[in-house]
């Protein structure tokens, strides 16, 4: 019976290890066939979609062939709104905002400007992202062209030796299409919250005339479009409120996040404990006192909405936010995805093999 049972564990293994070296030789057909030849076109595709995100143009400048640099994107910017209005236009140049000019209508940005032009190239982080992932995608498919040396001098060899660069191969896939994806996230909107406002601070001397602190101005990329968002800003002086500690935190920041760590009211104890620590009184007479001299703001409003900027506390009064479409910009993301479609049928293909 024992003997019977390890003829039996033996003829099991044998079976599966003989399916492992042909699933291993079928995988190795397939790389050497159907993967490798393709990887130059990819290569090609991710070099276009470099050189038109940096020089505008689907080739490097090359003066040696007389190929030129393509010209700026000049790109119009509308938005109507009631009685308020923003016209203009703005040129992206590669990575950069190079320029940009508005005709703004409207009460609270009229106080600081009518027109507004942008006298210092403004770096679209987004772009220099998807630069950086193409180039590194660039970078692994390039290795990836010498496995094929490697796989053809291995096809002779015994069938274990290929197991190691199939498996670099997998997971140098896996990292590229990582990078495909996040280049194409990077075109659709600012994942990274240092981008934008308000963590982002305007530089007033980019622009002429030179904005105050009250007005921001963000440009970023949101569905393969350029977009500007401008904030007009009004100052909170009130106390406790305008109150900014050592940590660059406000009054309003640790109230939030001791309503939404404890979940609770904003009347009850801890939270009237920390509004003594400012101010030796509870939280809505505090409030009231404030609210009574100003008639401005609820003590709801400035929960909600202010926002700590620039070492300083604030809330918006006006918000505009314009975007134009970029056809570069969808080019390179229509691109983009179709190459991260390839990659997954790749992905796909590879593990069947190791199931």
């Amino acid at each position: 019976m024992t003997t019977n049972i390890l003829d039996n564990k033996a003829f099991i293994d044998s079976v599966l290890s003989i399916q492992s070296i042909q699933n291993d030789k079928e995988l190795h057909w397939y790389i050497i066939n159907m993967i490798l030849p393709d990887l130059p076109q990819i290569i090609e595709t991710l070099q276009i979609c470099s050189n038109l995100l940096m020089y505008n143009s689907p080739q490097e400048p090359d003066s040696k062939q007389c190929i030129e640099k393509g010209p700026s994107i000049k790109l119009p910017l509308s938005l109507t709104n009631q009685q308020d209005s923003v016209n203009g236009t703005i040129t992206r140049d590669g990575p950069y905002i190079t320029n940009l000019k508005l005709t703004v209508k409207n009460h609270y940005f009229n106080k600081y400007f009518y027109k507004l032009h942008l006298i210092k190239p403004m770096v679209l982080e987004q772009l220099v992202n998807v630069l950086n992932l193409i180039r590194d995608s660039i970078e692994i498919l390039q290795n990836l062209q010498s496995i094929d040396k490697e796989l053809s001098v291995l096809s002779e060899k015994e069938d274990n030796q290929h197991t190691v660069k199939h498996d670099q191969l997998i997971n140098d896939f896996k990292r590229l299409l990582v990078n495909i994806h996040d280049s194409k996230t990077n075109l659709q909107l600012p994942l990274d919250p240092n981008l934008i406002f308000p963590l982002r601070v305007t530089d007033g001397e980019s622009f002429e005339p030179q904005l105050s602190d009250r007005v921001a101005v963000d440009f970023y990329l949101s569905q393969n479009q350029v977009c500007i968002d401008l904030k007009s800003l009004h100052r909170i002086t009130e106390k406790p409120w305008c109150e900014i500690d050592d940590n660059g935190k406000s009054f309003v920041d640790k109230l939030r996040e001791e309503m939404k760590n404890k979940r609770s009211s904003v009347g009850d104890k801890s939270t009237s404990d920390a509004i003594n620590q400012n101010n030796n009184t509870n939280i809505f007479s505090n409030m009231m006192s404030h609210l009574s001299l100003r008639h401005k703001y609820d003590t709801m409003d400035y929960i909600t909405r202010c926002i700590t900027y620039n070492n300083m506390v604030v809330v918006v009064n006006k918000k505009f936010e314009v975007s134009t479409e970029d056809p570069i910009l969808i080019s390179c993301f229509t691109k983009l995805d179709s190459l991260e479609s390839i990659i997954k049928g790749y992905i796909y293909s590879l593990n069947s093999f190791s199931m």
